[in-house]
């Protein structure tokens, strides 16, 4: 069955999905806003002039790029997501890059629809917000619907921000009204695009839980656990003699409860020498971060290869997440070898095994958040220990893992829906699969 995978994104998971389809012989094409190509115009233009402003630009830009997928399965529509990043940049505000996102998500899933009207398709895989009118038309045209819910459900994280600004009334924003009026009708958006969908993914039982919470029918949701990078071949052992090191990687926002880690932090470390770096752009009020609490370091956004590295000589990675449906960043650092501190609340506390590969806490609770520090520092041999845990489970959940239990579910949902899935055994892969499936424009 020939699928359509569009994600106005360039994430790796959507990546893998396309991937998925694209080994079984069975994808359409990679529909996406924006890939930025090395060998491109842009990529050339920007290397032509070789001041270190365009060498960040590039870097930035670099992102963007699709690096699992060949170039000719990949189709953009660029204009409304170059609109978005360019009113990001120029500082316009957030409901004027919120509107243009808005219109960029109906848009892309407009050109979607229109795509399907090429024929030879079967079956179209979209993603939550900017699936609804592909969707409605592949009914139109009885081909089957596969809708992807990578967050917990939106209403959730609303009960959520709410509460969590009602205790930290700092955490409120001048634009707050201005969200909240958009909110019922962006959920009715949502609820429609899973009343529609014949499959449902999600990347966890957390995120299952969530949308069927809120009346998302069970039967149709398949979970599928997002997958580790490749991991490193060997333990870097941490010298136990040098202060705690825990590292940060992610937006520092209220969905990640970076205030509430900066409230444990600020009780946890007086004197225990404890070193806290934060990778990731800082999304909270400068009451929590200016000046930055004592042996707390912000580094900004960092390309990956910069921040693995980090994990590499970091102790344990914090991710206090008050809602996430999945967490990428905890499998990165299994893959690194590096135990994790996490919640309740990320869909990757599937992956933990408390106390083997890293720590479970309960979500929302400073106190748990400082517990969990004080146990790490005073257990540094066995936190050590934690790495090698860490490392096997991210060796046990590769890619390639998730994109045969991907076909599996996609497979079933389908059935059950009353559709016949026909997807090409993996053997007599094309010359490019064989060589491997990473790709550098």
């Amino acid at each position: 069955m020939r699928t359509l995978v569009a994600y106005p994104g360039n994430g790796d998971f959507a990546q893998q999905v396309a991937l998925a389809f694209l080994e079984r012989r069975a994808l359409a094409a990679f529909m996406t806003t924006f890939h930025f190509r090395e060998n491109g115009a842009i990529g050339r233009l920007l290397g032509a002039v070789p001041t270190p402003t365009m060498a960040r630009f590039k870097l930035e830009l670099s992102r963007r790029s699709i690096t699992y997928l060949p170039e000719a399965v990949i189709e953009e529509r660029p204009a409304w997501e170059v609109a978005r990043s360019l009113a990001f940049k120029g500082g316009l505000g957030r409901r004027i890059v919120d509107s243009v996102w808005d219109m960029m998500s109906h848009d892309f899933s407009r050109a979607v629809g229109r795509r399907l009207g090429k024929g030879g398709i079967g079956a179209v895989y979209a993603y939550e917000y900017s699936a609804l009118e592909a969707f409605q038309e592949a009914e139109r045209r009885g081909i089957a619907t596969i809708l992807d819910l990578p967050s917990l459900n939106s209403r959730a994280f609303e009960e959520l921000q709410r509460r969590e600004k009602a205790r930290f009334p700092e955490l409120v924003e001048t634009d707050e009204l201005y969200f909240w009026s958009k909110f019922e009708r962006r959920q009715a958006r949502r609820d429609a695009e899973a009343a529609v969908a014949d499959v449902i993914i999600t990347n966890s039982s957390v995120t299952k839980t969530s949308h069927v919470r809120y009346g998302v029918a069970p039967e149709k949701i398949f979970v599928v656990p997002l997958a580790s990078p490749p991991a490193v071949p060997f333990i870097t052992q941490p010298n136990l003699q040098t202060p705690l090191s825990v590292i940060w990687a992610g937006k520092f926002s209220i969905r990640k409860a970076g205030h509430l880690f900066v409230e444990a932090w600020t009780s946890f470390c007086k004197g225990s020498g404890a070193q806290a770096d934060i990778y990731g752009a800082i999304a909270l009020p400068d009451r929590f971060c200016k000046p930055a609490p004592v042996g707390m370091t912000f580094h900004g956004s960092v390309p990956r290869p910069v921040l693995f590295e980090a994990f590499s000589r970091a102790d344990v990675l914090i991710f206090p997440t008050l809602s996430d449906g999945f967490g990428m960043v905890v499998t990165e650092a299994f893959a690194r070898g590096l135990p994790v501190i996490t919640t309740n609340q990320a869909g990757a506390s599937d992956l933990v095994r408390h106390g083997e590969n890293g720590l479970l806490i309960p979500a929302g609770d400073v106190c748990a958040i400082k517990d969990a520090l004080v146990w790490c520092l005073d257990n540094r041999e066995r936190l050590a220990e934690m790495r090698y845990g860490a490392l096997e489970t991210a060796k046990a959940s590769q890619w390639s893992n998730y994109r045969c239990a991907l076909i599996a579910a996609v497979s079933q949902g389908l059935q059950r829906a009353g559709f016949e899935p026909a997807f090409a055994p993996l053997r007599g892969m094309a010359p490019w699969m064989a060589r491997g499936t990473h790709f550098h424009q």
